[in-house]
């Protein structure tokens, strides 16, 4: 049973893949999605354990920070991208930015004009060819503010833990609830893609990033 959600009907969900070695301190509390926000979420999304999330207070507003990670190498001839992340862009196109190397740091910002989600957390994306350049597998993308030089990344709230358990939003849930460890150690090839900057921040914060086994 989720112990993340709460409607009118509980689901037996699968046995989730282990992302934390070691849990030292869970923040009090916990918190609550935005409920407009988790209204939009198709049911069937999922949050992952060991998403950067931000808790503004105990038992407060929960907003996770989405980071998209390419999937395989970009040409400059090249007119879509796949990008690997937990929540789907927007359909009709928005913006997407490399994420600067500094925290609340500026960048380009590239439109894109659809973008169609996979179903398998991938996410195909449409952009005129070479607006991104050429980029390896692995370079970590965040929605833009904006298309052009001068460019942030849209969320501008900085994460203060990781999601110690998945989020799964099955049919008839309304509220979506989740857990913030903000001590620990944490299987960093087992959860979405966490830039440079952010990484340091956490390490700062008290989370500890290792290889799985």
């Amino acid at each position: 049973m989720s112990f993340n959600t709460y409607g009118q009907k509980t689901y037996t969900s699968k046995a989730p893949v282990q992302v934390w070695s070691e849990v030292s301190g869970v923040k009090h509390g916990g918190g609550s999605i935005d409920a407009t926000a988790f209204a939009s979420y198709p049911v069937g999304s999922v949050i992952p354990a060991g998403t950067p999330v931000y808790l503004d207070k105990s038992g407060g507003t929960l907003k996770p920070i989405y980071f998209y990670e390419l999937t395989k190498t970009l040409t400059a001839t090249d007119t879509e991208a796949i990008l690997y992340g937990a929540a789907p862009l927007v359909a009709t196109g928005g913006n997407v930015i490399v994420v600067p190397s500094a925290i609340a740091g500026t960048g380009t910002g590239v439109a894109y004009s659809a973008a169609v989600d996979n179903g398998d957390g991938t996410h195909t994306i449409t952009i005129l060819a070479n607006a991104l350049g050429t980029a390896t597998a692995g370079t970590i993308y965040a929605e833009a503010d904006k298309a052009g030089t001068g460019a942030i990344v849209k969320e501008t709230a900085v994460p203060n833990g990781l999601l110690w358990h998945d989020i799964v939003k099955e049919d008839g849930d309304t509220v979506g609830t989740g857990a913030i460890i903000d001590d620990g150690r944490v299987f960093e090839d087992r959860i979405p893609a966490v830039p440079a900057a952010y990484k340091r921040h956490l390490e700062y914060v008290g989370i500890k990033f290792e290889k799985g086994i």
